[in-house]
């Protein structure tokens, strides 16, 4: 399933949610389409009965059923996502420029390529003045952060002393 964001509080008094995404909202569910969110854990489908986007990171959405803002007071606070990939390999290679950032080393530094291997892709980094290759799977991407160029990511200990 693919993450849209997380929603962040009631908007108005039919029954919509404000939905808010560091990386950006790419593409609103359309009528009748469900979305699910995330509730203890386990994703429960909602069926879409609007969404718009007013801004890049932003989406407004109100579901069948869901009438008031008391219905959908609850899930404030609930990751919403949607049927297909995290990130596909063409949105992946689009990296280029961004700055890398480890969060369990602390070391950053700006992607100046991307790979095609086959079955991988690989970021070329430079890192203290030295090339290192990352494997770009979204297992270990925790974010990314499209407006201001920037992806985090949770590299296995030892990962970037492999190219020593």
């Amino acid at each position: 399933m693919k993450t849209i964001g997380r929603i962040t509080k009631t908007y108005g008094f039919e029954g919509a949610v404000v939905v808010r995404s560091e990386s950006g909202i790419r593409g609103e569910p359309q009528q009748g389409e469900p979305v699910f969110v995330v509730k203890d854990g386990i994703p429960v489908p909602f069926f879409t009965r609007e969404a718009y986007s007013p801004s890049p990171d932003t989406l407004i959405i109100s579901f069948d059923d869901y009438l008031t803002a008391e219905s959908v007071a609850h899930l404030r606070g609930c990751v919403v996502r949607t049927e297909g990939t995290e990130e596909s390999a063409d949105e992946l290679a689009a990296l280029a420029g961004f700055t890398l950032s480890d969060t369990l080393s602390g070391l950053s530094g700006t992607i100046t390529e991307v790979l095609r291997n086959p079955g991988q892709l690989m970021a070329v980094a430079v890192i203290h003045g030295e090339e290192v290759l990352i494997p770009l799977h979204p297992d270990l991407v925790v974010s990314l952060d499209r407006k201001h160029k920037k992806i985090r990511m949770a590299l296995p200990g030892g990962l970037l002393r492999l190219n020593d």
